[in-house]
């Protein structure tokens, strides 16, 4: 019997290959394109001491720090754009329950880069004179950078060692069953966090025929190669969005952000939108399909007409 190459899996069961203890890296940048499906289910499943190699899904970050699954983080910049500070994030990088090593944005890129290129190291010319590099984390500076001399002359490079993320949870719009994956708009640093991880698991809008993919194939960002489990899930990035299919939610992640000022209201929130509903479809439901149809795209422009009213 011939082998069934489907990498079609279910949102439980890519969760579970998620172990305690384990390093993530996930897609998105902003208010857009990031995991949340995957980070509700994980929350579900209860996962703890878990490592973020991040560059900015700040919202992945703020869940899995609300429902106090981080141990450790290695980040670039996490903001909530249009509201402030991550809250549950940030008071727990303060109360020393999450300890953090900081990078510039192009210093985690590059060493997320050095570990996919399988390369020792990776030469670039930011955080130089930056306490970035002066101040150490939880890890020893030397094993996160050196200033060196540049072999071929023009002075001093700083070279930052790889980082190689146990798995990478990534969003996209559509894929084959093969495994075939595409995006559109800003794809942020997807394809370098997909190299560099151990295992990837990808959640799409839809799942298309191969010879859908085939019609545009400038827009396959991850090949089959590169992806190991792949997960349809209709509005993956719910509350933010994906460019041609639905606009982040203001109103929901507002919502959000105001009960984040609080221990108490962040629970609340946590209990409500994610323990106490069993799976996605239950999530979708308690939003409702008038509220997700509203935030639908405009097909010609990939993004919503004129201005919407939380």
């Amino acid at each position: 019997m011939a082998r069934n190459p489907s990498k079609l899996v279910s949102l439980t069961e890519a969760a579970q290959s998620v172990a305690n203890g384990a390093s993530l890296t996930a897609g998105g940048f902003a208010h857009s394109h990031q995991p949340l499906a995957f980070t509700r289910e994980l929350i579900r499943q209860g996962r703890s001491r878990l490592t973020l190699m991040s560059v900015a899904e700040c919202w992945v970050a703020e869940f899995l720090s609300a429902a106090g699954m981080l141990e450790k983080v290695y980040f670039s910049n996490f903001m909530f754009e249009g509201y402030g500070r991550c809250q549950r994030f940030s008071k727990a990088v303060e109360a020393g329950t999450i300890a953090v090593e900081d990078h510039s944005h192009f210093g985690m890129v590059s060493r997320l880069m050095a570990a996919g290129l399988g390369l020792p190291f990776m030469p670039m010319k930011a955080m130089a004179g930056t306490d970035i590099l002066a101040v150490s984390g939880f890890e020893p500076i030397e094993h996160k950078a050196l200033r060196l001399e540049s072999p071929f002359g023009n002075g001093v490079v700083t070279a930052v060692s790889p980082l190689k993320p146990d798995v990478a949870i990534i969003h996209a719009a559509r894929a084959d069953q093969l495994g075939n994956v595409q995006l559109f708009g800003t794809t942020s640093v997807i394809e370098e966090q997909a190299r560099a991880a151990g295992l990837v698991i990808v959640t799409v809008e839809e799942i298309v025929d191969t010879d859908v993919i085939r019609r545009q194939p400038e827009m396959t960002l991850l090949p089959a190669f590169m992806v190991d489990m792949l997960v349809h899930v209709p509005y993956g990035a719910y509350p933010t969005g994906v460019y041609g299919y639905y606009d982040h939610d203001a109103a929901h992640l507002a919502d959000y952000y105001a009960a984040s000022r609080s221990d108490a209201d962040t629970a609340a929130w946590i209990d409500r939108w994610v323990h106490g509903l069993p799976d996605h479809f239950d999530y979708l439901d308690a939003v409702s399909i008038s509220r997700l149809l509203s935030l639908r795209v405009d097909p010609a422009l990939g993004y919503l007409r004129g201005i919407r009213h939380g």
